[in-house]
């Protein structure tokens, strides 16, 4: 049963873009299962994912929002090496979540969700064998992930569950990574039928700074990427 807290958290003070709005509205249909996200740097993949998710947990506070970061590091260097308790090795990398935190909410809004413990962070090495049931799951920085991670990332969605994936193609820090091949078998109407989306912001989405979309351009044009 879904239960509405007497203050959610306001969200009316964000203004989205034609397109944001469009993609934000299959986001938040209930029919919506799985949407992998893609896009250059500064395109809003991360905030469209967390606005959507406290735009949910607003409809149905029993959703919680987990936001999952595929750390490149740990192909070389795991957490394991580093010093320090499972928070402290992981807190550096969720900046982008809080980034967006302090965006689309006040500081008493900010506290109010935290208090509630209605949002959890974990890096990527931790999610074999777990279920999500009744999440809203924010995977980050996807582009640094293979197919078995992607794999492993996607059969863990359970009942009430929607699952958020995000990616640049052009930051990948690793050789094998499986977000592409995933956007593309996944971007056809069967998927659709079934509730999983690929959604797709371009240069010409880039929110952060307008200087982003000629860099992308012109690494774009010169091949580097």
């Amino acid at each position: 049963m879904s239960y509405k807290y007497k203050n959610s958290f306001l969200l009316g003070h964000i203004e989205l873009t034609e397109k944001q709005s469009q993609f934000h509205k299959i986001m938040r249909n209930p029919e919506t299962r799985v949407v992998f996200i893609s896009g250059p740097a500064g395109t809003a993949k991360t905030f469209m994912s967390v606005y959507t998710a406290i735009y949910k947990h607003n409809q149905d506070n029993l959703l919680k929002i987990l936001y999952l970061r595929s750390l490149a590091e740990s192909a070389e260097k795991g957490l394991g090496f580093l010093k320090g308790s499972m928070d402290d090795k992981f807190n550096p990398y969720i900046g982008p979540l809080e980034d967006k935190l302090d965006e689309l909410l006040s500081p008493h809004e900010k506290q109010q969700i935290q208090q509630r413990n209605a949002i959890d962070a974990a890096p990527i090495n931790f999610i074999r064998g777990a279920t999500w049931r009744n999440k809203v799951v924010i995977v980050d920085e996807a582009q640094n992930m293979t197919i078995k991670e992607l794999t492993t990332v996607i059969t863990r969605i359970s009942a009430n569950s929607t699952l958020f994936i995000c990616g640049d193609t052009m930051q990948s820090d690793i050789r094998s990574t499986g977000f592409e091949k995933f956007c593309k078998v996944f971007d056809d109407e069967e998927s659709r039928s079934h509730g999983i989306h690929h959604l797709h912001f371009t240069k010409d989405d880039v929110m952060r700074d307008k200087i982003i979309s000629y860099l992308v351009d012109k690494i774009e044009k010169n091949q580097l990427n």
